[in-house]
């Protein structure tokens, strides 16, 4: 009989012990694939004749034991964690690591506002005009930022509190003003109609309109800006709100998660206007590379098994991407380029900074970050660690193990997937899932793959005589847009979100009719969990600032799950938090010096395993060492 170790790229270490007549076969190979990614697998092998009589023999029970030993050395050698499948950072290659470490520059840069001299249009035509412009330096901040570096909101790549909100404005598509153009955009409505609904817009707030005069149904509202005149347009967003805007919910240095909590989203009107205010919390960044790394068919794949084992009560649909609150970005570069230019006013390639909400007629459309520049900040935001799950004393860990199998008994982990390949422990499967009204919001989820949304022509308002201002909304960054058809509510008398309560039939966005505007905006990609006990607030905006807040939050095709929450006994539901609360931010763990155990003790006692022929304590079933060992 044999125990055979091996490390890939390293050497076999094979131990024998004695055979028995009953089994000829038995390997425990144990692979680090490979030791600087962190990521155990466990293959057992079994001949059939290997019965569970047999599996209690002194040998096998001695080797039993060793696994034990063994395995407790290498896991608690590898990692500070109790579990095989956990992510660690890549050792990067010196040429690599000093892409990274430039990404980490930026990262941390704080960035201030350097507008460059515009020279005179004089004789050059419109188009060597633009091309000397954009030859120029960026601006660098700005003018529309919401921090001045990336560290600000995700220091050490962590979250941020709310006071890092982003706030959005959202028009309604039902509002009169949209409705009396929205079907002769691009101009062909009469120009009187226009230039006033053009006027309405810009009262309520500029940003709405970009230089080009395109419409944009969502925009940031900034908090602030590097050029003068904008705090009064930001301030004068609570006129058109009844009861006015709590300075707890719109000012970052006064905002509590509470008062998010309280008005989730904020409904106002400006004459034939309606609009909704909300906010979205900045993510942890932690494991994005590995996200980054998922191939979009394995999510169709999770769907159509999800689909199918809960008989169609929870159906998951893939977004666009596997990126933002609403699976909305497509890739970690372009999750990257949109933060720099939607948080930091960044000019990047492909994605331009926010225009100039007080002057729709500031120009800067040279860059602030190059294509170097992109790639070294996307390095280094892929390079930041995985979280880990953090085993700690064993009567801790049992709570631990038991609060995670009452987790998937209320089918939290029906969502939740444990591991999606290659991100190992991220307990999400990055799929939109209907959450019910209590989380329903403005800017809808992405479309993904549905061919059958409903859609509104988007007015189109052209700004003839400024064919050189720069920027456009960075809105879809944090939302799916809003060119959705809506379902045919009657205008409530006083502003409200939503306008009212759904049917049934007009929920479920797969029932093949007409998706609508409305339906989609209570879809919401399933956040990893991972390093969850270290990320609060919870939820898109913050709201929940404990674990049990946030589970209580869901609905839609959670609800099932949450009953089962709420019926859990106290102790019960404490230990599904406690299992929660073993999910921690990332910890660099030390990779050892040898995968055998080092104390003088723990030698002897391996040694007692090739020689001494006693009994010793082991499991009735050989591959529960190994889920004692997870």
């Amino acid at each position: 009989m044999a125990l055979r170790l091996s490390t890939i790229g390293g050497p076999k270490i094979c131990i024998r012990a004695s055979k028995t007549p009953h089994y000829q076969t038995l390997l425990f190979s144990v692979c680090l694939v490979p030791l600087d990614a962190g990521v155990i697998d466990m293959n057992v092998g079994l001949p059939p004749r290997f019965t569970q009589a047999q599996s209690r023999s002194a040998t096998v029970r001695r080797l039993h034991f060793f696994c034990r030993l063994s395995l407790a050395a290498l896991i608690g050698g590898v990692a500070t964690v109790g579990s095989a499948q956990q992510n660690k950072p890549e050792r990067l290659p010196q040429s690599h690591r000093e892409v990274v470490d430039a990404g980490r520059t930026l990262f941390q840069k704080e960035w201030v506002h350097t507008p460059p001299d515009i020279p005179e249009q004089g004789t050059l035509t419109d188009n060597q005009y633009r091309a000397k412009l954009t030859s120029l330096s960026g601006d660098g901040l700005g003018p529309m930022f919401n921090a001045k570096s990336c560290e600000d909101c995700h220091a050490g790549g962590a979250g941020a509190d709310v006071d890092r909100n982003v706030t959005l404005i959202t028009l309604d598509p039902r509002s009169p003003a949209i409705v009396r153009v929205a079907n002769r955009a691009f101009g062909r409505a009469a120009t009187e109609k226009r230039e006033e609904v053009e006027k309405v817009v810009d009262d309520l707030f500029p940003g709405f309109i970009s230089p080009n005069g395109v419409l944009s149904m969502d925009v940031v509202v900034h908090e602030s800006s590097s050029r003068p005149f904008y705090k009064p347009i930001r301030d004068q967003l609570a006129e058109g709100v009844t009861d006015g805007i709590d300075a707890e919910w719109f000012d970052c240095a006064k905002r509590t998660s509470q008062a998010i909590a309280d008005r989730p989203v904020i409904a106002g009107r400006r004459g034939e206007l309606d609009f909704y205010l909300s906010q979205r919390n900045s993510p942890p960044l932690f494991g994005l590379g590995l996200i980054d790394r998922i191939a979009m068919s394995r999510l169709m794949n999770i769907a159509r098994v999800q689909a199918a084992r809960s008989k169609g009560k929870v159906t998951g649909r893939v977004g666009d991407g596997k990126f933002g609150w609403r699976a909305q970005t497509t890739s970690l570069s372009s999750f990257v380029m949109g933060a720099c230019a939607g948080e930091l006013g960044l000019q990047v390639p492909g994605t331009p900074q926010p225009p100039d909400t007080a002057d729709i007629s500031y120009v800067s459309l040279g860059q602030d970050l190059d294509q170097n520049g992109v790639r070294q900040l996307v390095a280094y935001v892929g390079s930041l660690p995985a979280p880990i799950q953090e085993r700690t004393q064993a009567d801790h860990w049992a709570g631990v193990r038991q609060g995670k199998r009452l987790f998937a008994q209320a089918g939290c982990a029906v969502c939740h997937v444990e591991s999606v390949s290659p991100a190992r422990g991220i307990f999400s499967d990055l799929l939109l899932h209907d959450m019910g009204d209590l989380l329903q919001a403005p800017s809808p989820s992405s479309r993904g793959r549905l061919q059958t949304v409903s859609s509104i022509a988007v007015p189109r308002f052209p700004r003839d005589n400024r064919p050189f201002g720069s920027g456009r909304s960075v809105a879809s960054y944090y939302g799916g847009g809003s060119s959705i058809g809506a379902f045919a509510f009657a205008r409530p008398v006083e502003p409200k979100f939503p306008y009212g309560r759904l049917p049934v039939q007009a929920i479920d966005v797969r029932n093949g009719g007409n998706v609508m505007w409305d339906s989609m905006q209570r879809e919401w990609r399933t956040p990893p969990l991972w390093g969850v006990a270290d990320s609060a607030p919870y939820l898109h905006d913050g709201r929940a600032t404990t674990l049990r807040s946030a589970i209580l939050w869901h609905g839609g095709e959670a609800s099932e799950s949450i009953e089962k929450f709420r019926s859990l006994s106290k102790s019960d539901g404490e230990l599904v938090i406690q299992f929660l609360k073993s999910l921690r931010a990332p910890a660099t763990p030390r990779l050892p010096d040898s995968i055998f155990p080092q104390e003088p003790e723990e030698k002897e006692l391996a040694n007692r395993f090739v020689s001494d022929e006693s009994d010793t304590p082991a499991s009735d079933d050989l591959l529960d060492v190994f889920r004692q060992a997870y």
